[in-house]
């Protein structure tokens, strides 16, 4: 079963064709989808439930919170019920995730044994389509230090939302730090401190190319880039204080 996580924003403008998308994709197989709005003030939520079905759960706060708990609130839904050989599917609500990959994604975990795969922009046939050049410097300039200081071998792409996890990987993380120490960070920095810390429980990871179309989503982004460029410094200091750490405890070495 696949289980797509939502993390929504003011995303009215989107939800309809990326609703669509993912039914219309998903069509006679077994899916569900769970939408975490973070405190929409455009009519999201309200949307959100007109579109309601049995394959639709909607979590979240009236309340702004943070991409992190986000992420742990749709985590948390998930693995309430879901098998550990299930699938779990984050997908951006701007439509710029590519539905279409999601099943082949699944695919290389259901029949290739991995516990991860990334839509990554840095394999041969992925790229950035119609990024303003602020993000883009960002988004280089993020995934380059982030090679270089946590080296994770077939990993290029670590920034990115869009990955299909195996629920298994995610509930040994969790057993490990805690259903809201998975995640500490507030902001867009969440994307690659989740992807360090669960490559300490598996090797098993690949990419997919992936194209990402800035032009495919309707609305201004919400990525502050300042705030971004810090938080990426505090989570820096703090991965390596956690693989330190992970390093002492079991005797390995990265």
């Amino acid at each position: 079963m696949i289980h797509f996580v939502l993390p929504v924003y003011n995303e009215v403008a989107n939800l309809p064709t990326l609703l669509a998308d993912i039914r219309q994709t998903m069509a006679g197989r077994r899916y569900r989808i769970v939408a975490v709005d973070d405190g929409s003030t455009d009519g999201s939520r309200e949307l959100l439930e007109r579109l309601q079905g049995d394959d639709l759960t909607i979590v979240g706060s009236a309340l702004n919170m943070n991409v992190g708990a986000v992420f742990s609130a749709g985590i948390a839904e998930v693995l309430r019920a879901a098998d550990a050989d299930d699938v779990l599917v984050i997908v951006e609500s701007d439509q710029t995730s590519e539905i279409a990959l999601v099943l082949p994604m699944a695919g290389k975990i259901a029949g290739g044994g991995l516990d991860l795969v990334i839509a990554s922009r840095y394999l041969p046939g992925g790229r950035y389509a119609g990024f303003p050049w602020p993000r883009l410097v960002l988004s280089h300039g993020a995934n380059l230090l982030l090679r270089t200081i946590f080296p994770i071998a077939g990993v290029r792409d670590y920034t990115i939302f869009f990955r299909a996890y195996r629920v298994g990987i995610l509930r040994e993380a969790v057993c490990h730090f805690g259903l809201f120490g998975l995640i500490q960070s507030k902001g867009f920095a969440a994307n690659p401190e989740l992807l360090v810390k669960l490559s300490l429980f598996t090797r098993n990871i690949a990419e997919v190319p992936f194209v990402y179309d800035y032009g495919r989503k309707a609305g201004a982004s919400s990525l502050p880039v300042a705030a971004t460029v810090r938080e990426y410094g505090s989570l820096i200091g703090y991965l390596r204080r956690l693989l330190r750490k992970h390093a002492l405890a079991t005797g390995s070495r990265r």
